[in-house]
């Protein structure tokens, strides 16, 4: 009969003493009895490691009562002295070692790797250690074995001559928690062997059918277990080849999403020096083709969509046209070549369609087209010449393009030209490297190229697309002046320069108002491509604001040229995103003596700092009219006249100032200018003519020739916890002058008195 656990508490430690009744070892398992066993659960050969000190007791504890976030499985054959450096990686995780548990699985290892194992599992009781006195042959049993024993929300695959970046699981959970998805990839970097780039370009929560994450089906990834469990996936301990493959299509089929980190090395895919891997041996006629069947048969029943069944298939029919052929074919035995045509051939006439041909390289089209013609003998050289494919040559004929691959217009055993057809295939690829102001033009560089495709006599050209009505406007470019060094070298990049006048771009007229995209067009060998042009993150000239104000018959018109959300190149006329506007703000005021010093800083949004001119003015206002009775009209029947109000401004001395960040209210888009302005009214005349009137504070902004007029406001707190109110009484004046902020919230010198009257 077995007792309740019992908690003894010493003053050196904590110890936790669970009997259990063991029977039934085998392949490292046990069976177990007891209040907290689950009826028919198999659990690992390994008791309770000896408690040191009450943090490993507690760590104990943890280990079997609290559900961890991650599982991590690792198999272990013959690991060493890979599988130091890959426990060192898990055991530094970020996630914190009390939110994962390592359940390692050791397929009969003879190398040391056993002795390694035991020695972690004492020094990390988050470590559960399976071994099996009978090796499997192949990772899938193991793995198995360890999902079985793993009590996480999720799993994560390792293999044991791999290493985990430092934040990886604790990225890839994060993802899972906030996308509610069921499967995460980290971004995998191969150490001496390629992995996928594709598959991780996008990170966040991506589309199956729409996304590259389909070309990464090897089995280190985040797992939510509930989702293996319901499902019952397994890996198919009868597949010695391509099973994780088959295990990672599964779950996809049955996952409600899938997320992807791809901004951070999650993992470390190591090609072993001593040709441990699995991946290095040979195969037979199974390992070839078993693995590729059950895929596609998995993708055509499991996938209602017809687009995403269609990508799907595609990437399954590429390694029909890259491994299998290849490697069937160029088998020295007749009967083993015999067999994979043959099933290759029932594959094809099973799940093809003619819409999977999009999904493919010309290449591996040309290798299916013979496949489907029952064509081994040609099919087999196509297999053995792969390698030359990259550089076979175009030839253009007739508006048409045609790669030179074997039995291309040969005098012998001629195939018909649409299997070597790359017309459709034939992608622009164009950069912009720069977009500068020189006055007021664009001055715009970059390069282009097509693969293969020497495009120095090229016609290249920049599209100008308005968005809001379509309207398209052509410039001629020039030939770049890196042009000369890649001449005549076939797909190397062709540079090119374009010079853009906004004020004249429309066939002598300034563009009109809203959003124009830029593209690229380029015409060669009788076909024409065209392309939206990207930006890459390294181009000059848009790092930094590259708006200007430019005079059009309508104004000044802010022209801004930016790259868009998915870095492509277009110019915004008129504000419809990034307007050019002017602003102005007061941080300091103060009065010294008779001397009055404002500080502040201006901005053009959009418009870098250095290219503003500042000038401030205060204006006066008109004065109100005469009163027709009182003291008026007495001073009219005496002969006496009003002083006349001002009409001129007057211009304090103005300098630059340095504005260490912006001030609060000013735009994000802005870069300010800072300026301090003085006036002094010891000048001549000056204190009288500012008692005349009623005067406003007005910054004029210059850029470019072109003028803009704002009012100064006080900056809000906490340069001015409160509208200002400056009170001043200039010496030898019996007049009281009023700095205050207007019911606009402008600033204003009232000198005359009239808002605010002289006290007596």
């Amino acid at each position: 009969m077995c007792r309740r656990p019992q908690v003894r508490l010493t003053r050196v430690d904590i110890r936790l003493i669970i009997p259990v009744a063991e029977a039934s070892a085998a392949n490292g398992f046990v069976t177990r009895t007891g209040p907290f066993a689950s009826p028919g659960r198999r659990y690992p050969d390994r008791k309770l490691p000896r408690p040191v000190g009450w943090l490993h007791a507690v760590q104990g504890y943890r280990r079997y009562f609290v559900r961890p976030d991650v599982s991590v499985v690792v198999p272990v054959y013959n690991s060493m002295p890979y599988l130091v450096e890959c426990l060192d990686s898990v055991f530094a995780q970020s996630l914190g070692s009390s939110r994962f548990e390592v359940i390692v699985v050791d397929d009969a290892s003879d190398d040391g790797s056993e002795d390694e194992l035991r020695r972690r599992a004492e020094a990390h009781p988050s470590m559960r250690l399976v071994r099996r006195e009978v090796g499997s042959g192949g990772p899938s049993a193991p793995r198995n074995q360890g999902m079985e024993l793993a009590t996480g929300r999720y799993l994560f695959l390792m293999d044991a001559d791999d290493i985990l970046g430092e934040k990886a699981l604790e990225l890839m959970v994060e993802a899972a928690d906030r996308d509610n998805s069921d499967m995460v990839l980290g971004k995998l970097v191969g150490v001496g062997r390629s992995t996928s780039v594709k598959a991780y370009g996008k990170s966040g929560k991506v589309d199956l059918y729409t996304s590259e994450i389909y070309r990464a089906l090897s089995p280190q990834k985040l797992y939510r277990r509930s989702v293996v469990v319901d499902n019952g996936i397994r890996f198919d301990e009868s597949l010695w080849w391509g099973e994780d493959q088959v295990f990672v299509t599964e779950f996809h089929l049955a996952s409600a999403g899938t997320s992807v980190v791809g901004d951070y090395d999650c993992y470390y895919l190591r090609q072993r020096d001593d040709g441990g891997n699995i991946m290095q041996r040979s195969r037979n006629v199974e390992e070839v083709v078993r693995y590729v069947e059950i895929l596609m048969d998995l993708v055509a029943e499991g996938v209602e969509d017809e687009n995403g069944r269609t990508r799907l298939l595609g990437r399954h029919f590429r390694t029909v046209a890259d491994d299998m052929l290849p490697v069937g074919l160029a088998h020295p035995d007749t009967e083993f070549r015999a067999q994979v045509w043959e099933r290759a051939v029932a594959l094809y006439e099973r799940h093809w369609t003619p819409a999977i041909r999009g999904e493919l390289t010309a290449y591996e089209s040309l290798q299916l087209r013979l496949l489907a013609d029952g064509d081994i003998e040609r099919s087999t050289e196509v297999a053995r010449r792969a390698a030359e494919a990259a550089d076979a040559p175009l030839l253009f004929d007739a508006g048409r393009a045609y790669r030179r691959y074997p039995y291309f217009r040969t005098d012998e055993q001629a195939l018909p030209d649409e299997y070597f057809d790359v017309t459709d295939r034939l992608r622009l690829k164009a950069r912009l490297l720069s977009s500068d102001w020189d006055g007021g033009r664009l001055e715009l560089t970059g390069d282009c190229r097509v693969a293969g495709t020497d495009l120095d006599t090229a016609a290249v050209s920049l599209l100008l697309r308005h968005r809001q009505d379509d309207r398209e406007l052509r410039l001629p470019a020039r030939p770049g002046a890196a042009a000369d060094a890649t001449a005549g070298d076939a797909g190397a990049p062709t540079h090119w320069g374009v010079t853009l006048d906004p004020a004249t771009a429309d066939n002598g007229a300034p563009l009109t108002p809203g959003v124009w995209d830029a593209r690229l067009t380029v015409a060669f060998h009788g076909l024409e491509r065209t392309v939206r042009l990207p930006v890459p993150s390294d181009a000059a000239g848009l790092a930094q604001p590259a708006g200007r104000l430019l005079a059009t018959p309508a104004g000044a018109t802010g022209v801004v040229p930016y790259a868009t959300k998915t870095r492509r190149y277009s110019l915004d006329v008129g504000g419809t995103h990034h307007p050019v506007t002017a602003g102005a703000t007061v941080t300091d005021l103060s009065w010294d003596g008779d001397r009055l010093t404002v500080h502040g800083a201006a901005w053009l949004t959009e418009v870098p700092a250095e290219l503003l001119r500042l000038s401030l003015a205060l204006r006066p206002r008109e004065a109100p009219p005469a009163p027709s009775g009182g003291f008026g009209a007495l001073r009219r029947l005496l002969g006496g006249r009003s002083p006349q109000p001002p009409t001129e401004p007057i211009e304090p001395t103005l300098s630059d100032r340095t504005v260490a960040e912006p001030p609060a209210g000013a735009p994000a888009a802005a870069r300010p200018r800072g300026f301090t302005a003085e006036l002094d009214l010891a000048a001549n005349g000056t204190t009288e003519t500012l008692t005349r009137a009623v005067w406003d504070l007005w910054l004029t902004v210059e850029q470019g020739g072109q003028r803009c007029d704002v009012r100064l406001a006080p900056a809000p707190a906490p340069a001015f916890a409160a509208p200002p109110e400056i009170h001043h009484r200039p010496r030898n004046s019996r007049t009281e002058m009023t700095l205050y902020t207007t019911k606009g919230g402008y600033l204003a010198l009232d000198g005359s008195g009239e808002h605010f009257p002289p006290k007596n």
